[in-house]
C-alpha cells in the first residue's frame, strides 16, 4: 500500500501538513522512517516522498492538517498486514471511528500520547 509522507508548511506558516508513520512492535509503538519516491509537496516549504507499507506487522499512518484557524483535523489509518483495519477522523479534539475493527483504537490512543495531541474523546461505535 503507498502512502504519502509529508512534512511542509506554506510560506506565510499559516497552513501546515505533517504525515507519519508508526510501527506496533509487542505493544510498543516507534516511529518509523521509510525509503520512497520524492514528490513535490502540498505547500512550498517543505518535503514529501511517497512510500511503501510493509505487509508484515501493524502500521498506524497519520495524516494531520493545520488550517488558516490553527484548527487540527486529520485522519488515521491501521494497517494490519499491509491491509487496512481500521480509519478514524481526528476533528475538534474528538477521535472518531470511520470504518473497520475499534481493537486497533487502542494503538491509535498511544500514538496520540506519545505525540502528545491533545484528544477529550474516543468515539469507537459504528456510524449506520
Amino acid at each position: 500500500m503507498e502512502v504519502l509522507l509529508e512534512n511542509s508548511k506554506s510560506k506565510s506558516g499559516k497552513h501546515m501538513l505533517r504525515s507519519l508513520i508508526f510501527k506496533v512492535i509487542n505493544g510498543d509503538i516507534s516511529q518509523v522512517d521509510l525509503l520512497g519516491k520524492k514528490v513535490t509537496p502540498t505547500y512550498k516549504i517543505g518535503e514529501a516522498k511517497i512510500v511503501n507499507i510493509p505487509s508484515n506487522g501493524i502500521y498506524i499512518y497519520i495524516h494531520l492538517l493545520r488550517n488558516l484557524k490553527g484548527r487540527v483535523i486529520g485522519k488515521v489509518i491501521v494497517f494490519d498486514n499491509g491491509r487496512p483495519v481500521l480509519v478514524m477522523k481526528y476533528r475538534k479534539l474528538k477521535l472518531k471511528l470511520i470504518d473497520g475493527e475499534e481493537k486497533y483504537s487502542i494503538h491509535v490512543k498511544k500514538v496520540f500520547e506519545k505525540l502528545k495531541i491533545p484528544v477529550k474523546k474516543i468515539n469507537v461505535r459504528k456510524v449506520i
